[in-house]
């Protein structure tokens, strides 16, 4: 009887523990993911120091090869082979490609809550989205960039609700012209208190991730899995959140999903440009 009494109160016992405990691990996963963020973050500015504040194309056809030559040396990582025009083409300086200089670790790139987390490759694409890997056998990649920030085609921000830039804006010509910091600073408003990146991009591997965070378009899945994962993409659920990077280096954890303000979707109409 003593000894089915202990049992009893060591059950009790570890049915409140063990919440507890998983909670802390959760939180403790939050911090790491922030701190993970961070260093993305702080490798993106030292890019624009370095850059005279010029970002690449988001999107475009000349591989950088010297770059993927670089990762290669690095991790031993292989870059994809070439694929036709017809097949998505080959993966251009897509941001994890352009910052590894300035990251130089393959763990940075995934969130210790990513569910693809140990994975490589196949295993983390699938076959069916084995097209649009950059690097071959590369871990998740679980965070983007705020492409909306950068100059992007029309119809995807048509696409992401936008009511600026969806008319041809001379601004904003497509996925292969270059943008600057000062652009940036001139056509957002209060451009510090923006998204940058985010934690949530599932399912493509280092330097092949569409990036676009927008909710309502599905143009890429996007998941909040902290510190337990939602039942679909973009579900706002009881404690299923997000990591959001600022412009402005703030790293912070939101269970919903943020306004679109902090995204720079619905800014109006642009802002003139100064007088030469």
């Amino acid at each position: 009887m003593e000894m089915l009494v202990l049992l009893a109160i060591v059950g009790v016992l570890i049915a409140l523990l063990v919440p507890a405990l998983l909670e802390a691990i959760g939180a403790a996963r939050i911090l790491q993911c922030q701190d993970r963020l961070r260093q993305i973050g702080g490798a993106y500015n030292r890019f624009l120091a370095d850059s005279h504040g010029v970002w690449p194309p988001i999107l475009s056809q000349d591989v950088p090869a010297n770059l993927f030559g670089q990762i290669q040396a690095d991790t031993g990582l292989k870059m994809a082979p070439p694929r036709p025009a017809a097949n998505w083409g080959q993966p251009g300086p897509h941001w994890s490609i352009v910052l590894w200089p300035y990251i130089g670790a393959l763990d940075i790139y995934t969130c210790p809550c990513d569910p693809n987390a140990g994975r490589r490759g196949l295993a983390v694409t699938g076959a069916s989205r084995a097209r649009s890997a950059a690097l071959l056998d590369a871990p998740p990649e679980s965070y983007a960039l705020n492409v909306i920030l950068f100059r992007t085609s029309d119809d995807v921000r048509r696409q992401a609700g936008c009511t600026w830039g969806t008319k041809g804006d001379a601004d904003y010509s497509g996925l292969g012209s270059f943008t600057t910091l000062a652009e940036q600073r001139r056509t957002f408003p209060n451009l510090q208190g923006r998204i940058l990146f985010f934690c949530g991009a599932s399912g493509q591997t280092v330097g092949s991730q569409f990036n676009m965070p927008f909710r309502t378009s599905g143009s890429v899945e996007r998941w909040e899995w902290h510190p337990h994962r939602a039942s679909a993409p973009f579900a706002d659920e009881p404690g299923c959140g997000s990591n959001y990077l600022y412009v402005d280096g703030r790293a912070e954890y939101h269970d919903e999903l943020p306004g679109l303000v902090e995204w720079g979707y619905d800014l109006g109409p642009l802002p003139p440009l100064p007088a030469p």
